[in-house]
């Protein structure tokens, strides 16, 4: 640590200055202008001032010595002047150099001093640590010492226990030994028992091998008939969502020919209010006609022939727009004939949809084991044939659907069971009739839907020909209420001559048409 001191005191010792210092250091910066270097940089900007002063100085020398060679014959005095001149530079410079270095000189001694100080405090605390440090030195033998002490009983305590587990491990080597002469005669007959449960399980693997085979010769055939009645049941369903779709569709094409001819029934009695309206029209155009006549008679007695032939063409005229009554009047008829045809074949198809449903429910009752339902259902079904209406209103919308899902789940269950092969078959063909039975009905059913839709479209082909009649009709009435305008303005404006020969051209054309 003491050499250490002394070095950074010789480090640290300031730098004396004195006049033959500068004198020194003057020569080198006169020489070489730009090249001064302070000690250090801690003043601030004063070594770039002392440089470019210097190097001011330099530059005024050397311009001088070149005007000096250039003109050597100048007088003494101006020599004299320049070196008064200079020496009174050089005075100012050495002044301001001189204080510059003072003012350093102050600055590192107070450097100097504060890194003393600085240094002192660091060596007390350096001494306040060492102290520290041997205090906790100290301190840290004793608690190791106590340490080792500790340690030296915990080892004697450990080596007594040790010999007491010594003593403990020798006694169960003995136990180990019984223990293991035991446990060889156990062996020797569970080795026994062994041989007599692989004889034992010989046994009972041959008789689960036979079963196996047993129970996978039942499997394959409950899955075969599982497979055919899924089938059918598939097939079933199938065919009973497309009558139902048909079903429906039909019932939506009624509705749609009933509002049809309720339409037609209603352009037809507008059409008979239109052809009254006209007949008293005619009427009072055949009495003003008739008025006009008596007119012409009382005017003109010669024109009572024309006359008479005018009320011919007006009667006749009337008994063509007579006509049409009769024909609606049939149309009428068959309309409702055909109605009630439909109305019989929909009752017809509902009670067969109705006695599959008692069908379907009789084989689920009958799979269940409930007679006195079967018998409730089969009475049922009997009174429901003899009363249409009440059949009709006692089938729900899904019952016929819910039931076949009911008998494909009890002939599941039926499979499933542990019944007798001879039971089971005899159950199957049954079901399989029914099946058998239950398909022709739905074909049967398919017929009839069949026909009635081919009669629905002969019925919408029939309309389609009424709707072009009652066309036909209405142009023939604006024809006949234009040509009877026609005959009226006629008979106003024209003469007796001129109304005979339209009235022979209107008969004519009606003829032709």
């Amino acid at each position: 640590m003491s050499t250490f001191l002394l070095d950074l005191q010789t480090v640290s010792a300031p730098l004396e200055l004195d006049s033959d210092s500068m004198e020194l250091r003057d020569g080198p910066a006169v020489q070489e202008p730009g090249g001064f270097h302070g000690p250090s940089a801690g003043s601030g900007g004063l070594g770039t001032a002392l440089e470019e002063e210097l190097a001011m100085i330099t530059g005024e020398r050397g311009a001088e010595e070149p005007s000096d060679v250039e003109a050597p014959g100048l007088g003494r005095k101006a020599d004299l002047m320049q070196l008064s001149r200079q020496k009174e530079k050089d005075l100012v410079l050495a002044a301001k150099l001189g204080k510059a270095l003072l003012e350093r000189n102050q600055d590192l001694t107070k450097q100097y001093e504060k890194m003393h100080k600085d240094l002192s405090e660091k060596l007390e605390l350096l001494e306040q640590e060492k102290h520290e440090l041997r205090r906790r030195l100290k301190s840290r033998e004793g608690e190791w010492e106590g340490r080792v002490a500790e340690l030296e009983t915990d080892v004697q305590q450990l080596q007594d226990e040790l010999e007491r587990h010594q003593v403990q491990l020798r006694e169960v080597d003995r136990d180990k030994t019984k223990a293991i002469s035991e446990l060889s005669e156990q062996n020797h007959r569970l080795l026994e028992q062994l041989s007599r449960a692989a004889e034992v399980e010989r046994q009972l693997s041959t008789q689960v091998h036979s079963l196996r085979d047993d129970f996978r010769e039942k499997s394959m055939s409950t899955s075969q008939h599982m497979t055919r009645l899924e089938t059918l049941q598939a097939e079933q369903g199938l065919e009973i969502k497309m009558l139902s779709e048909r079903k429906m569709e039909l019932e939506r094409r009624i509705s749609a020919v009933v509002e049809e001819n309720e339409l037609l029934q209603n352009t037809v009695d507008h059409l008979r209010e239109r052809t009254l309206v006209l007949e008293r029209q005619c009427q009072e155009k055949d009495i003003q006609v008739r008025q006009s006549q008596l007119d012409l008679q009382e005017v003109q007695t010669s024109h009572r022939q024309l006359a008479a032939r005018l009320a011919e063409l007006t009667e006749e005229h009337s008994l063509q727009t007579l006509t049409p009554h009769p024909s609606s009047l049939l149309c009428e008829i068959e309309q409702s004939m055909e109605q009630e045809e439909q109305e019989q074949e929909r009752e017809q198809l509902r009670l067969q949809l109705w006695e599959a449903y008692c069908e379907v429910r009789s084989i689920c009752s009958h799979l269940r084991g409930n007679d006195v339902t079967d018998s409730a259902l089969s009475t049922d079904s009997s009174m429901d044939e003899s009363s249409e209406t009440s059949s009709v209103k006692d089938v729900p919308t899904g019952s016929l659907h819910t039931s076949l899902l009911e008998l494909k789940r009890l002939t599941r269950n039926l499979v499933d069971g542990n019944e007798s092969t001879g039971s089971r078959r005899s159950d199957e063909e049954a079901l399989e009739d029914h099946v058998r039975k239950m398909g022709e009905e739905l074909r049967e059913v398919r017929e009839l839907y069949q026909s009635e839709q081919q009669r629905s479209h002969g019925r919408e082909e029939e309309l389609q020909q009424l709707h072009s009649q009652m066309a036909l009709l209405s142009v023939e009435m604006c024809s006949l209420q234009e040509e009877n305008e026609q005959m009226r303005a006629m008979a106003q404006v024209r003469e007796p001559s001129e109304q005979l020969q339209s009235a022979i051209r209107d008969r004519d054309d009606a003829i032709a048409k």
